[in-house]
């Protein structure tokens, strides 16, 4: 079934292509066809929806410019009965948009104070858990001695909870027992807040306590948030030539991609909380390309398509997300801030870019950077691939990595992997230099 639609949509696409043309083929007869230029064309798009029941809401999407088009089309048709050869070259489908603008303005729950609440029940888990196990041993306490405990050691030596068990081996968190009053847990100096407040259990109400800084939290109103996404321009562009062989039970089709591109500029995301700058969520990615050349592959028989040869290119520059101020405090983040060596709330990514060239159907060389202010990292090696299979098997020969930390965290970082590990990487001044061999998705460090 899946051959038979396959071909009726192919010779629809031809019968329609003709039907254009306004030429109709005989068996055993020849047609060419030309088309210089078709497309859509679209100038000074505007759109404004308000949701009902919601007066302080309003999004709009406003477009400059957008084409699509295709343009050089050429089409040669020959028809044999029983065998059909349609050849195509062809430039696109090719892509233009520009100054593409969406714009929402919407009254909801703060996110940052949600992300806040999550990350604080998040740190307050394990010694919840762990007074919780304590609450539980006290009742089988007391209900063996007809007493309760003093302290906490007395649930130890008498094995109603064990130190070495969760969540009680996690050492950021101390516990103390003020009966018949209260329950303590308090940060200690390994946790990421030390000076944090501590979380009380009240026992004779069997609640836990609520802290100032979390009833704060908790009772945010509503903001009117100001959402911007913007796209100065986005470019498609195709060029491409297409063989296809019809029979009556098989499609065969040989595909050279001479050029491909597909390309972002000035994309960027803000969110500002009731027109609060400094609070400003911010995701900008200038330049983005994706670009490919001389691709060619073929699907023989109805077959899993077989790349021949063709290289392939990926590039961000300068990808920057900007944390808000009032995130910036949590302890999380800070500890991650501080080992990449930020201080101005700002991430950036100054250079992602993949090369990829396919020599042939077996064999081809990968080249890899990732350049940030904290970390350079940079790969390059060979590879062979299988294509065989209904999932291509890659293997990496003479693969090189050079990683060189920057910020003193990340030096750090790597220093104590290596005395926790007893392991020790192999470097060429400061730069860690690793050599891999094997499957890509398991590959075998040389040396290691």
């Amino acid at each position: 079934m899946p051959k038979i639609l396959f071909r009726f949509i192919s010779n629809l696409f031809i019968y329609c292509f003709c039907f254009g043309l306004n030429i109709f083929p005989q068996s055993d007869e020849k047609l060419t066809g030309d088309i210089k230029e078709s497309g859509i064309y679209y100038k000074d798009i505007a759109f404004n929806w308000r949701p009902q029941h919601k007066e302080h809401d309003l999004h709009t999407l406003e477009i400059r410019e957008a084409k699509f088009s295709f343009s050089d089309l050429k089409l040669t048709y020959i028809d044999k009965g029983k065998l059909t050869n349609v050849g195509m070259t062809f430039s696109g489908p090719n892509l233009l948009i520009k100054e593409f603008v969406i714009q929402s303005n919407v009254r909801s729950k703060n996110w940052i104070t949600t992300e806040k609440i999550n990350r604080l029940n998040k740190r307050e888990r394990i010694p919840k858990e762990a007074i919780s196990k304590i609450v539980n041993a006290t009742d089988l306490y007391l209900l063996d001695n007809d007493t309760l405990p003093s302290d906490l050691n007395e649930l130890i030596v008498n094995n109603y909870i064990s130190m070495d068990a969760p969540p009680f081996d996690d050492n950021t968190w101390s516990y103390s027992l003020h009966l018949p009053e209260k329950i303590v847990s308090k940060p200690t100096f390994l946790n990421l807040a030390p000076g944090r407040s501590a979380i009380l259990y009240d026992w004779n109400s069997r609640n836990f306590q609520m802290d100032p800084e979390q009833d704060s939290l908790y009772n945010v109103p509503l903001v009117d948030w100001k959402y911007v996404f913007k796209i100065n321009e986005i470019s498609q562009l195709y060029s491409s030539d297409i063989e296809l062989t019809l029979k009556p039970d098989t499609l065969d089709i040989e595909l050279m991609m001479k050029r491909a591109q597909f390309k972002i500029s000035g994309c960027s995301f803000t969110a500002v909380p009731n027109d609060i700058i400094d609070d400003k969520s911010k995701i900008s990615l200038p330049d983005l390309v994706l670009e490919g050349k001389n691709i060619a592959f073929d699907i023989k028989n109805n077959k899993i398509p077989t790349i021949h040869r063709g290289s392939g290119s990926f590039r961000i520059r300068n990808f920057e997300i900007k944390i808000p101020n009032d995130l910036k405090g949590e302890p999380e983040i800070q500890s991650m801030l501080d080992v990449m060596g930020i201080w101005n709330n700002s991430m950036m990514v100054r250079l992602l870019e993949m090369e990829v060239n396919l020599i042939n159907q077996f064999t081809g060389d990968v080249k890899f950077k990732f350049h940030t202010p904290f970390i350079k990292i940079s790969i390059n090696g060979d590879f062979s691939i299988r294509q065989s299979g209904t999932k291509p098997e890659i293997y990496l020969h003479n693969t090189e990595i050079r990683v060189h930390p920057i910020a003193l965290g990340i030096r750090k970082f790597i220093r104590n992997w290596e005395k926790d590990n007893g392991r020790k990487f192999s470097r060429k001044g400061a730069t860690i230099v690793l050599n891999l061999d094997g499957p890509l998705e398991k590959p075998t460090i040389r040396g290691y």
